[in-house]
């Protein structure tokens, strides 16, 4: 998994970003809950929601190198993703935090957001087969 390339300080910082963008909206899906419980339980991180006055600028600083702005940029659009759709706000904050980050190109978000799409439908295919398939025995 490619958090697992990020160090501790990273991981609280992309999960406080992760719950800031989640709340653009002003509407945390249950499952961006979920994908936040996970994340917190995954890397011990406290979970906690309110993340509403959390300082961008200080927060995108831990991210010293490409490689983990990437990863944060996918992460972002993935729980953007999980409630059905990535809206507007949400979409408008992934682009300014990429900027923010000095990731300003465009192709680069969209291929990040196409990658996460496809991701997103590669699951939910399994799952249908799952659903309708019959096992004969």
């Amino acid at each position: 998994m490619f958090l697992d390339r990020l160090n501790q300080e990273q991981r609280q910082a992309l999960f406080d970003l992760a719950a800031n963008l989640a709340a653009a909206d002003h509407n945390i899906s249950e499952e961006e809950v979920q994908y936040l419980k996970d994340f917190s339980e995954a890397y011990r991180i406290e979970f906690n929601l309110n993340k509403v006055d959390i300082d961008v600028v200080e927060t995108l600083a831990k991210f010293d190198s490409k490689e983990s702005r990437i990863i944060v940029l996918q992460e972002l659009i993935k729980i953007s993703y999980k409630d059905g759709h990535f809206g507007q706000e949400e979409q408008d904050k992934v682009f300014l935090i990429a900027q923010k980050m000095g990731l300003n190109n465009p192709e680069l978000i969209i291929r990040i957001e196409k990658w996460v799409r496809q991701g997103f439908d590669w699951i939910y295919e399994g799952e249908q087969m799952l659903k309708t398939c019959e096992f004969s025995h």
